[in-house]
């Protein structure tokens, strides 16, 4: 008896600390500032030559007019250079060779990025990501009205069934950050598909140069600017900024999120302890899906899930309720991930081999 009592009221917590990391949730709307400096557009790109294109279309779009655009091509492989060069207007960095030793592509390519660029707003953004012709407007008047640093994670954009998978991951990124959470006074870090900075913070901070390494180099961003006393703020993309992550198949989704999870948990502190308490209930209200009166809360995680995926992406109900079988996905790449970090030190993404 007291054995059913305690596994209620774990199952019944469980669902309430996933309504609490989640209950602040705030997206990016438009805004118009009065100031327009001149803004540095930062594209880092390696082996992006079926979206680098359409960035830069979007970008060339935008209702900002006071902007360069500046991709730096991360020693690609593929045709992500001669597309860029046929663009007008837009500024090549091009990195022929392998990051310097200690470096890690990514912080590598935004630090050059920074180098070749005037302006005295820097926006860093994935070459994935999909901006609305107002978003460059509105995170401009953001990053004025905080007068720090402001990050954004995209609206999840699907068109493949592989797709969907993410949603443990997406629910994962969304609620550990401390972003949206009553139990976080401020975040953990900031989101890495979008940044905003001001020059001279970044500059003062060092940027991307401080962790050279590059891994999970938007969290170590965040912490470094709030270790500093500047503002961190984050939000979710809305209908501004969305973007596909992995549109190439499970392989490259697998890949992807198995790079960084792993040492991604280890990173959130006591987040981590909050997350993981909301998944126990949520694996245990699945495993307990035929058996009555449990089954009940399967459906109320269900319900939580959708109400809060649905926001966040493309997510439908049946998504919800088959949570389980993403959330035994989301399983199997974090025990990969970490067999990766402990075991081979290292992990692999777009034809590179980090050590971690």
């Amino acid at each position: 008896m007291v054995l059913h009592i305690l596994r209620h009221a774990l199952l019944i917590l469980s669902w309430l600390v996933g309504w609490t990391l989640f209950s602040k949730m705030r997206f990016l709307e438009k805004k118009i500032s009065s100031r327009r400096p001149l803004v540095s557009m930062i594209v880092p790109a390696r082996n992006e030559e079926m979206n680098i294109g359409k960035i830069l279309n979007a970008l060339k779009s935008q209702t900002y007019e006071n902007l360069e655009i500046i991709v730096v091509n991360d020693n690609s492989t593929d045709q992500t250079k001669q597309i860029v060069q046929s663009f007008e207007d837009v500024k090549l960095v091009d990195l022929s060779c392998e990051p310097p030793e200690g470096w890690a592509g990514k912080s590598w390519a935004c630090w050059n990025g920074y180098l070749n660029s005037s302006g005295e707003i820097l926006i860093f953004m994935d070459a994935d990501v999909e901006p609305h012709s107002e978003a460059v407007e509105s995170l401009v008047a953001l990053q004025i009205e905080h007068n720090g640093l402001v990050s954004i994670w995209p609206y999840q954009r699907f068109e493949r069934f592989h797709e969907h998978l993410s949603l443990p991951f997406n629910m994962l990124v969304i609620g550990s950050m401390g972003s949206f959470s009553h139990f976080k006074a401020r975040p953990i870090g900031a989101y890495g598909p979008v940044v905003v900075v001001g020059r001279r913070a970044y500059e003062e901070t060092q940027g991307h140069a401080a962790f050279k390494d590059g891994v999970l180099e938007d969290i170590k961003l965040g912490r470094l600017f709030l270790q500093k006393g500047y503002r961190v703020e984050n939000y979710l993309g809305g209908q501004l900024v969305k973007f596909r992550m992995y549109p190439q198949g499970i392989r490259q989704l697998f890949e992807g999120f198995s790079k960084n999870m792993a040492l991604g948990a280890s990173s959130l502190g006591a987040m981590f302890f909050l997350v993981f308490f909301w998944m126990v209930g949520l694996y245990s209200a699945s495993g307990n899906l035929f058996f009555f009166p449990y089954s009940l809360y399967y459906f109320l995680f269900a319900v939580q899930i959708y109400s809060v995926s649905r926001k966040t992406g493309d997510y439908t109900v049946l998504d919800a309720l088959l949570y389980p079988v993403h959330y035994m996905f989301f399983l199997i790449v974090f025990f990969v991930s970490l067999y990766k970090v402990i075991f081979l030190k290292r992990v692999e993404w777009k034809g590179r081999k980090i050590r971690v």
